[in-house]
């Protein structure tokens, strides 16, 4: 039987610290998206994001340690918390939303079929290194992705965050060293896990 009414998933507010950070960059990335979708949003995408950057800051502060770092953190948190808590309770709020269009917005729903959704790590990628300092990214879409976690490295060193995006669109690393060689690895966010699994190394050197 189908269910009536859509729910918006509050798991979020267990995610572990990078988690979270992520996950409230993936609804600031994918909510200006939606076009008029959600038009009475309870605080602006901008308001929204100084609270997810100052959340980053306290989390990066925590790594020198101390009793009033982890105090910021917690308070930071419970600052980014409430305004994604209301989000979700008014999208849930709008009459006949459906499952996709909140799939759209970065927030997951409460699955009642037992058929989850399951990514699969994107295939199909390559890079572009034809512009000075910053290389290109493409890669085919994958199958209940909302957005795309991409990172890199060079040679063995650790990877770093180049962001999350809506699609498949206009994915470029910039920042870049010409002359090194960087490998990049991609996953789709969406589905039933939150995340999928990443996709092999593809690399490349910057011109």
């Amino acid at each position: 039987m189908k269910r009536s009414v859509v729910r918006v998933s509050l798991l979020f507010v267990t995610l572990p610290k990078d988690q979270l950070n992520s996950f409230a960059i993936l609804v600031i990335t994918c909510i200006p998206k939606c076009g008029t979708l959600f038009p009475n949003l309870p605080i602006t995408i901008a308001a929204l994001t100084l609270l997810q950057q100052a959340y980053q800051a306290a989390m990066t502060a925590t790594t020198l340690g101390g009793s009033p770092e982890t105090a910021a953190l917690k308070e930071a948190r419970d600052n980014l918390l409430v305004p994604l808590r209301q989000i979700a309770a008014y999208i849930q709020s709008i009459p006949g939303i459906t499952e996709s269009q909140v799939l759209t917005s970065g927030f997951d729903v409460i699955v009642w079929s037992k058929n989850k959704i399951t990514l699969v790590a994107p295939d199909g990628i390559s890079l572009d290194n034809s512009m000075t300092g910053q290389l290109g990214v493409y890669l085919q879409s994958v199958a209940g992705a909302k957005a795309y976690h991409v990172q890199y490295c060079t040679g063995a060193g650790a990877w770093v965050d180049a962001g999350i995006w809506a699609n498949t669109k206009g994915i470029v690393i910039t920042n870049l060293t010409p002359g090194l060689v960087y490998g990049v690895r991609i996953r789709g966010i969406g589905g039933s896990t939150q995340y999928g699994p990443w996709s092999g190394t593809v690399s490349l050197m910057c011109t």
